[in-house]
């Protein structure tokens, strides 16, 4: 039986404030009429950061960390409720990771804004790593916004992650809450029936638990004890939907609908 992971709690004693992250991301829907969709997204991850990267390229990309492709299918099964599965192919400078996820997830409200809550579980294969498992908890609440002739969406999230180590012993203590978490502010812009753009804001955790270290002559030099590493993440996503028929139609599915 797969056991958590030694990591630590998320009321670290030290926060560590790292320069920052840009995330550009595309992706690509065909939409049935059912409201069912496949997608296809391209995520790049620019690592602003140098005390904390191991990029050592030069020039215009030398601060690509990682080219992550996804692609998927939910299966929206009716007014409030879906499922769906998704590979990811992630290249980083010293590994490759793949990822395999299942995932299901509830729509329903909170007064006049739409809650949705997300829980997936991922089966992560580091190339000539270790293998893990990851349960993922995401929130979002979201409500429409006329500004002028255009309906946006402003939208806050809270995603939580969870790591399981398979080959943790029984016995071993863990006193951690989660492993990472992602607070995240975005606002969806739509271009036309097709296109919308998605600023936003992400403010990362990462909740670690530091060994301390010692000089030549055992001196301490780094205490040990649980930590925080903050990462501020700028992203824009760019999003075109295919259609069934080629004309377009609402993704509201009807509350008359089993």
């Amino acid at each position: 039986m797969a056991s958590f992971g030694l990591v630590p709690c998320s009321f670290a004693q030290k926060k560590v404030y790292r320069s920052g992250a840009v995330w550009p991301e595309l992706q690509a829907e065909y939409v049935f009429k059912t409201t069912s969709f496949f997608y296809f997204r391209n995520h790049y991850r620019h690592n602003l950061d140098n005390d904390f990267n191991q990029i050592r390229e030069q020039g215009p990309l030398k601060h690509l960390e990682r080219i992550q492709f996804r692609a998927g299918y939910e299966h929206i099964f009716g007014e409030h409720w879906s499922g769906g599965i998704a590979e990811s192919y992630a290249v980083e400078p010293t590994r490759k990771i793949i990822f395999n996820e299942v995932y299901g997830r509830h729509l329903g409200n909170l007064g006049s804004f739409r809650l949705s809550e997300r829980l997936s579980f991922e089966h992560i294969i580091r190339l000539h790593q270790n293998k893990l498992g990851r349960v993922r908890f995401r929130a979002d609440l979201d409500h429409d916004l006329k500004i002028g002739k255009i309906i946006t969406k402003p939208r806050i999230s809270y995603d939580m992650f969870f790591n399981i180590d398979y080959e943790l012993q029984e016995n071993a203590v863990s006193d951690r809450n989660m492993d990472r978490s992602r607070l995240r502010f975005d606002v969806l812009l739509p271009i036309n029936n097709f296109i919308t753009i998605t600023p936003y804001f992400t403010r990362q955790t990462d909740f670690f638990e530091v060994e301390p270290a010692y000089d030549e002559n055992q001196v301490l030099v780094r205490l040990g004890g649980k930590q925080n590493h903050i990462t501020p993440i700028y992203g824009l996503e760019l999003r075109y939907v295919f259609f069934e028929g080629r004309t377009p139609f609402s993704r509201t599915i009807p509350s008359n609908r089993q």
